[in-house]
């Protein structure tokens, strides 16, 4: 038997059905609009970067990454193997010249301080004594010429007074020849005493300079242990804040370990890598733009590490303002090294789109249409690019990454 339904029921039916035909009509209107959106051949102003082609200076520059680091910076090492015993100041305390860091065991470093001396002192010694004992020896020859002198003369005499007698009668030719010959051994004397002389003189000169010589030598050796006493020490060189300390109280230390580290952290410099291939566009006294963030400081290439590795070149920058106060230690720099000016070029604006001199697929506002172009790019500075060829002055070209673009020729600008 069929049931009648009531009015109040069809009229809800009725109502559902409208709002279901409702809701499916919106859903439709809605994907239409986004599919027409989405299938646009067109694109917003506002989602767009865009740039004037104009003329000026360009200041062809290659870009390097850099991190900005101390301008100085001192490393302290251990002169010796030993042991750290105490340890007075920690990272990042700001220290005064000269002031302790730290102490070591300086026991061993000590006695072999005090042995050198004492070498030093038994070399002088030595030193004067071989001196007194040649001054002495030379003293003693030479007195001994300085007899055979005056026999030699006496024997002059006598020969000439022999010969005298001769003359008169009063003497033989045999005492005139004995004369002759004591004359003439006074005279081998004599000389053979004064080449002794000599070569004493030479050897006593000689091993003189020899004990000199281990003397000089024992002297150094004693400034250098006194030196590494020292340096053992372990104080601050100058006034800077110590941004490295081995506190490991206790711990044993080999020579030429690291015990700290001084930096100068007013002041400041950028160490900088640039690919290899850009090795002949870099020298020393380049002008150098470093940017971070929005701030621009310049400065000039200093050192060139000669040697290239893993590809790359590394580099340092002096600053002109290197205590700006936006500067700090590790931060991640910009680097642009200026090798050339170009006074009067068509340019424009240097973003994401520019990976290189070369020919680009450029779009060109025209009116509120944009045309794609062939164009050549030449090369850049961090703000500017070169136009070679395909742009004209005064024209509007976008600069922002239409990549995904890349199948059309125009576009609406909207």
């Amino acid at each position: 038997m069929d049931i009648k339904i009531s009015p109040e029921i069809i009229k809800q039916r009725r109502r559902k059905s409208v709002i279901q035909i409702a809701v499916i009509a919106v859903a439709a209107i809605a994907a239409s609009v986004f599919l027409v959106r989405t299938l646009s051949t067109g694109i917003s102003g506002d989602d767009i970067y865009t740039s004037v082609v104009d003329r000026g200076a360009i200041e062809i520059s290659i870009s390097a990454v850099g991190k900005v680091v101390p301008l100085s910076e001192e490393i302290i090492v251990s002169p010796v193997s030993t042991k750290i015993l105490e340890v007075y100041k920690k990272s990042g305390d700001q220290i005064s010249e000269g002031e302790v860091i730290l102490r070591l065991d300086l026991e061993a470093v000590s006695a072999d301080a005090d042995k050198t001396r004492d070498e030093l002192l038994m070399k002088q010694y030595k030193l004067e004594q071989q001196k007194q004992s040649a001054q002495t020896t030379l003293s003693d020859l030479q007195m001994q010429i300085d007899i055979n002198e005056m026999q030699l003369k006496r024997m002059e005499v006598l020969l000439r007074n022999e010969k005298y007698l001769d003359s008169i009668g009063a003497s033989t030719q045999d005492k005139i020849r004995q004369s002759e010959l004591d004359y003439e051994v006074a005279q081998l004397n004599l000389k053979q005493l004064k080449l002794k002389f000599s070569n004493q003189k030479q050897s006593s000169e000689s091993d003189t300079k020899v004990m000199e010589l281990d003397y000089r030598i024992a002297m150094k050796n004693a400034k250098l242990t006194g030196k590494t006493l020292s340096e053992a020490q372990v104080r601050s060189p100058r006034a800077a804040t110590l941004t490295f300390v081995n506190d490991q109280t206790g711990s044993q230390v080999p020579a030429g370990s690291q015990l700290a580290i001084i930096s100068d952290l007013n002041h400041f410099k950028v160490d900088a890598e640039i690919s290899d291939s850009y090795g002949n566009k870099i020298q020393s006294g380049y002008k150098v733009t470093v940017k971070t963030g929005e701030t621009e400081l310049s400065g000039t290439v200093g050192n060139i590490v000669p040697s290239v590795k893993n590809g790359l070149i590394n580099f340092t920058v002096l600053l002109d303002s290197n205590d700006s106060p936006l500067l700090r230690s590790g931060l991640k720099v910009d680097v642009y090294v200026i090798n050339s000016i170009e006074d009067s070029a068509l340019r424009i604006a240097n973003r994401s789109y520019y990976t290189g001199a070369g020919e680009y697929d450029m779009w060109i506002i025209e009116g509120g249409t944009a045309k794609k172009r062939k164009v050549t790019l030449g090369e850049s500075s961090y703000n500017y690019v070169q136009a070679v060829d395909g742009l004209k002055e005064g024209e509007t070209v976008i600069t922002s990454d239409m990549i995904r673009y890349n199948d059309k020729t125009t576009l609406k600008i909207k």
